[in-house]
């Protein structure tokens, strides 16, 4: 048994694995990362490295999100006393992904 054969099995099997060690308490209540974690320890499983995320972004906290969108919009509001129609334009449209971004990460 490898790591990738725990993580496909249910909770329900997990659970059935981890009966098998008396030692172990409160398997019932563990949920499916616990399990595995423990069936790793108990069964000196190889844990494969995890790999980077593809494009290199970075998750990026809600404040930080609504804060660049007060940076943008107070810059939007210059360029709007400036009558500058195209900067205008694409803060609005960097704040309008920004804000997608934002109640994808909810």
């Amino acid at each position: 048994m490898d790591y990738h054969e725990l993580e496909r099995m249910t909770v329900i099997k997990l659970r059935e694995e981890t009966k098998k060690f008396p030692d172990l308490k409160g398997v019932t209540g563990m949920k499916k990362e616990e399990l595995i974690q423990a069936l790793v320890e108990r069964l000196g499983i190889a844990v494969p490295e995890k790999k980077e995320r593809k494009g290199g972004r970075v998750p990026v906290s809600r404040t930080s999100l609504k804060n660049k969108i007060a940076e943008l919009r107070t810059a939007e509001n210059a360029a709007r006393a400036d009558k500058d129609r195209k900067k205008v334009d694409r803060l609005r449209r960097r704040i309008h992904q920004i804000k997608h971004r934002l109640r994808k990460s909810v």
